[in-house]
């Protein structure tokens, strides 16, 4: 059945498939079912999108579309450190060490890593919180200085993209921008890994988008 007239893509589908595979595949490891009913599912093939970076222009209208420094702030701050939202909004003033740009995160599993921020991002963090007049211990606080929850950090990107025309804001497209520079300029994937949290090597790879000009002239010079 076409993927229109189901109403769902293959991707989800098989992202579906994984999941009940891997759940009664336990249910037969701890001895509750004799077999595995989705065992023999291969999986589901379907078309593989390109996630792209922002590019530079993207990065420029960003920071130019941002209204406060609040927002200039956060825009900044996730293109440097690389963070998840739930980890941006849980972070307190005094997660961050300026004398040294770098930043405590509780990431998933509750695991502890240490990200960096650039002059820039930390310049704006600073001023942001300089300007501060309440005394929450949230890094990030919203129109009512409560602490800034995903949804709303969601909803000032949406909104910024309405204002800039940069299509696709998400904050994992933060993720994945810092991921492809990083990589593009050197640093090795082990290290890239650790900065944004991943366990796996090939999770991380999911997040770079290699510039193929770049891959042509590596290949030249080492082939």
């Amino acid at each position: 059945m076409a993927e229109k007239e189901r109403g769902i893509s293959n991707g989800t589908l098989d992202g579906i498939r994984s999941t009940l595979s891997s759940y009664f595949g336990w249910l037969q490891k701890e001895g509750l079912i004799e077999k595995n009913p989705c065992g023999n599912l291969g999986t589901i093939k379907c078309a593989k999108v390109v996630r792209q970076p922002y590019s530079s222009e993207d990065l420029e209208r960003l920071k130019e579309g941002c209204k406060t420094l609040r927002d200039k702030a956060i825009v900044s701050f996730l293109l440097s450190t690389g963070c998840r939202i739930s980890e941006v909004c849980g972070l307190n003033r005094d997660d961050i060490h300026f004398d040294t740009l770098e930043c405590k995160v509780l990431g998933k599993g509750n695991k502890e890593r240490i990200v960096y921020l650039d002059a820039v991002s930390a310049m704006f963090v600073k001023r942001y919180l300089n300007g501060r007049k309440d005394d929450n211990p949230a890094l990030f606080v919203g129109k009512f200085k409560e602490r800034l929850e995903p949804g709303g950090t969601r909803i000032m990107l949406k909104a910024l993209e309405r204002r800039t025309g940069v299509e696709n804001i998400h904050p994992h497209r933060f993720r994945r921008t810092l991921a492809t520079n990083l990589i593009s300029r050197g640093m090795a994937i082990q290290e890239v890994a650790a900065i944004l949290g991943h366990e796996r090597i090939d999770t991380t790879m999911k997040y770079v988008c290699l510039d193929k000009s770049a891959v042509k002239n590596s290949y030249r010079k080492y082939a």
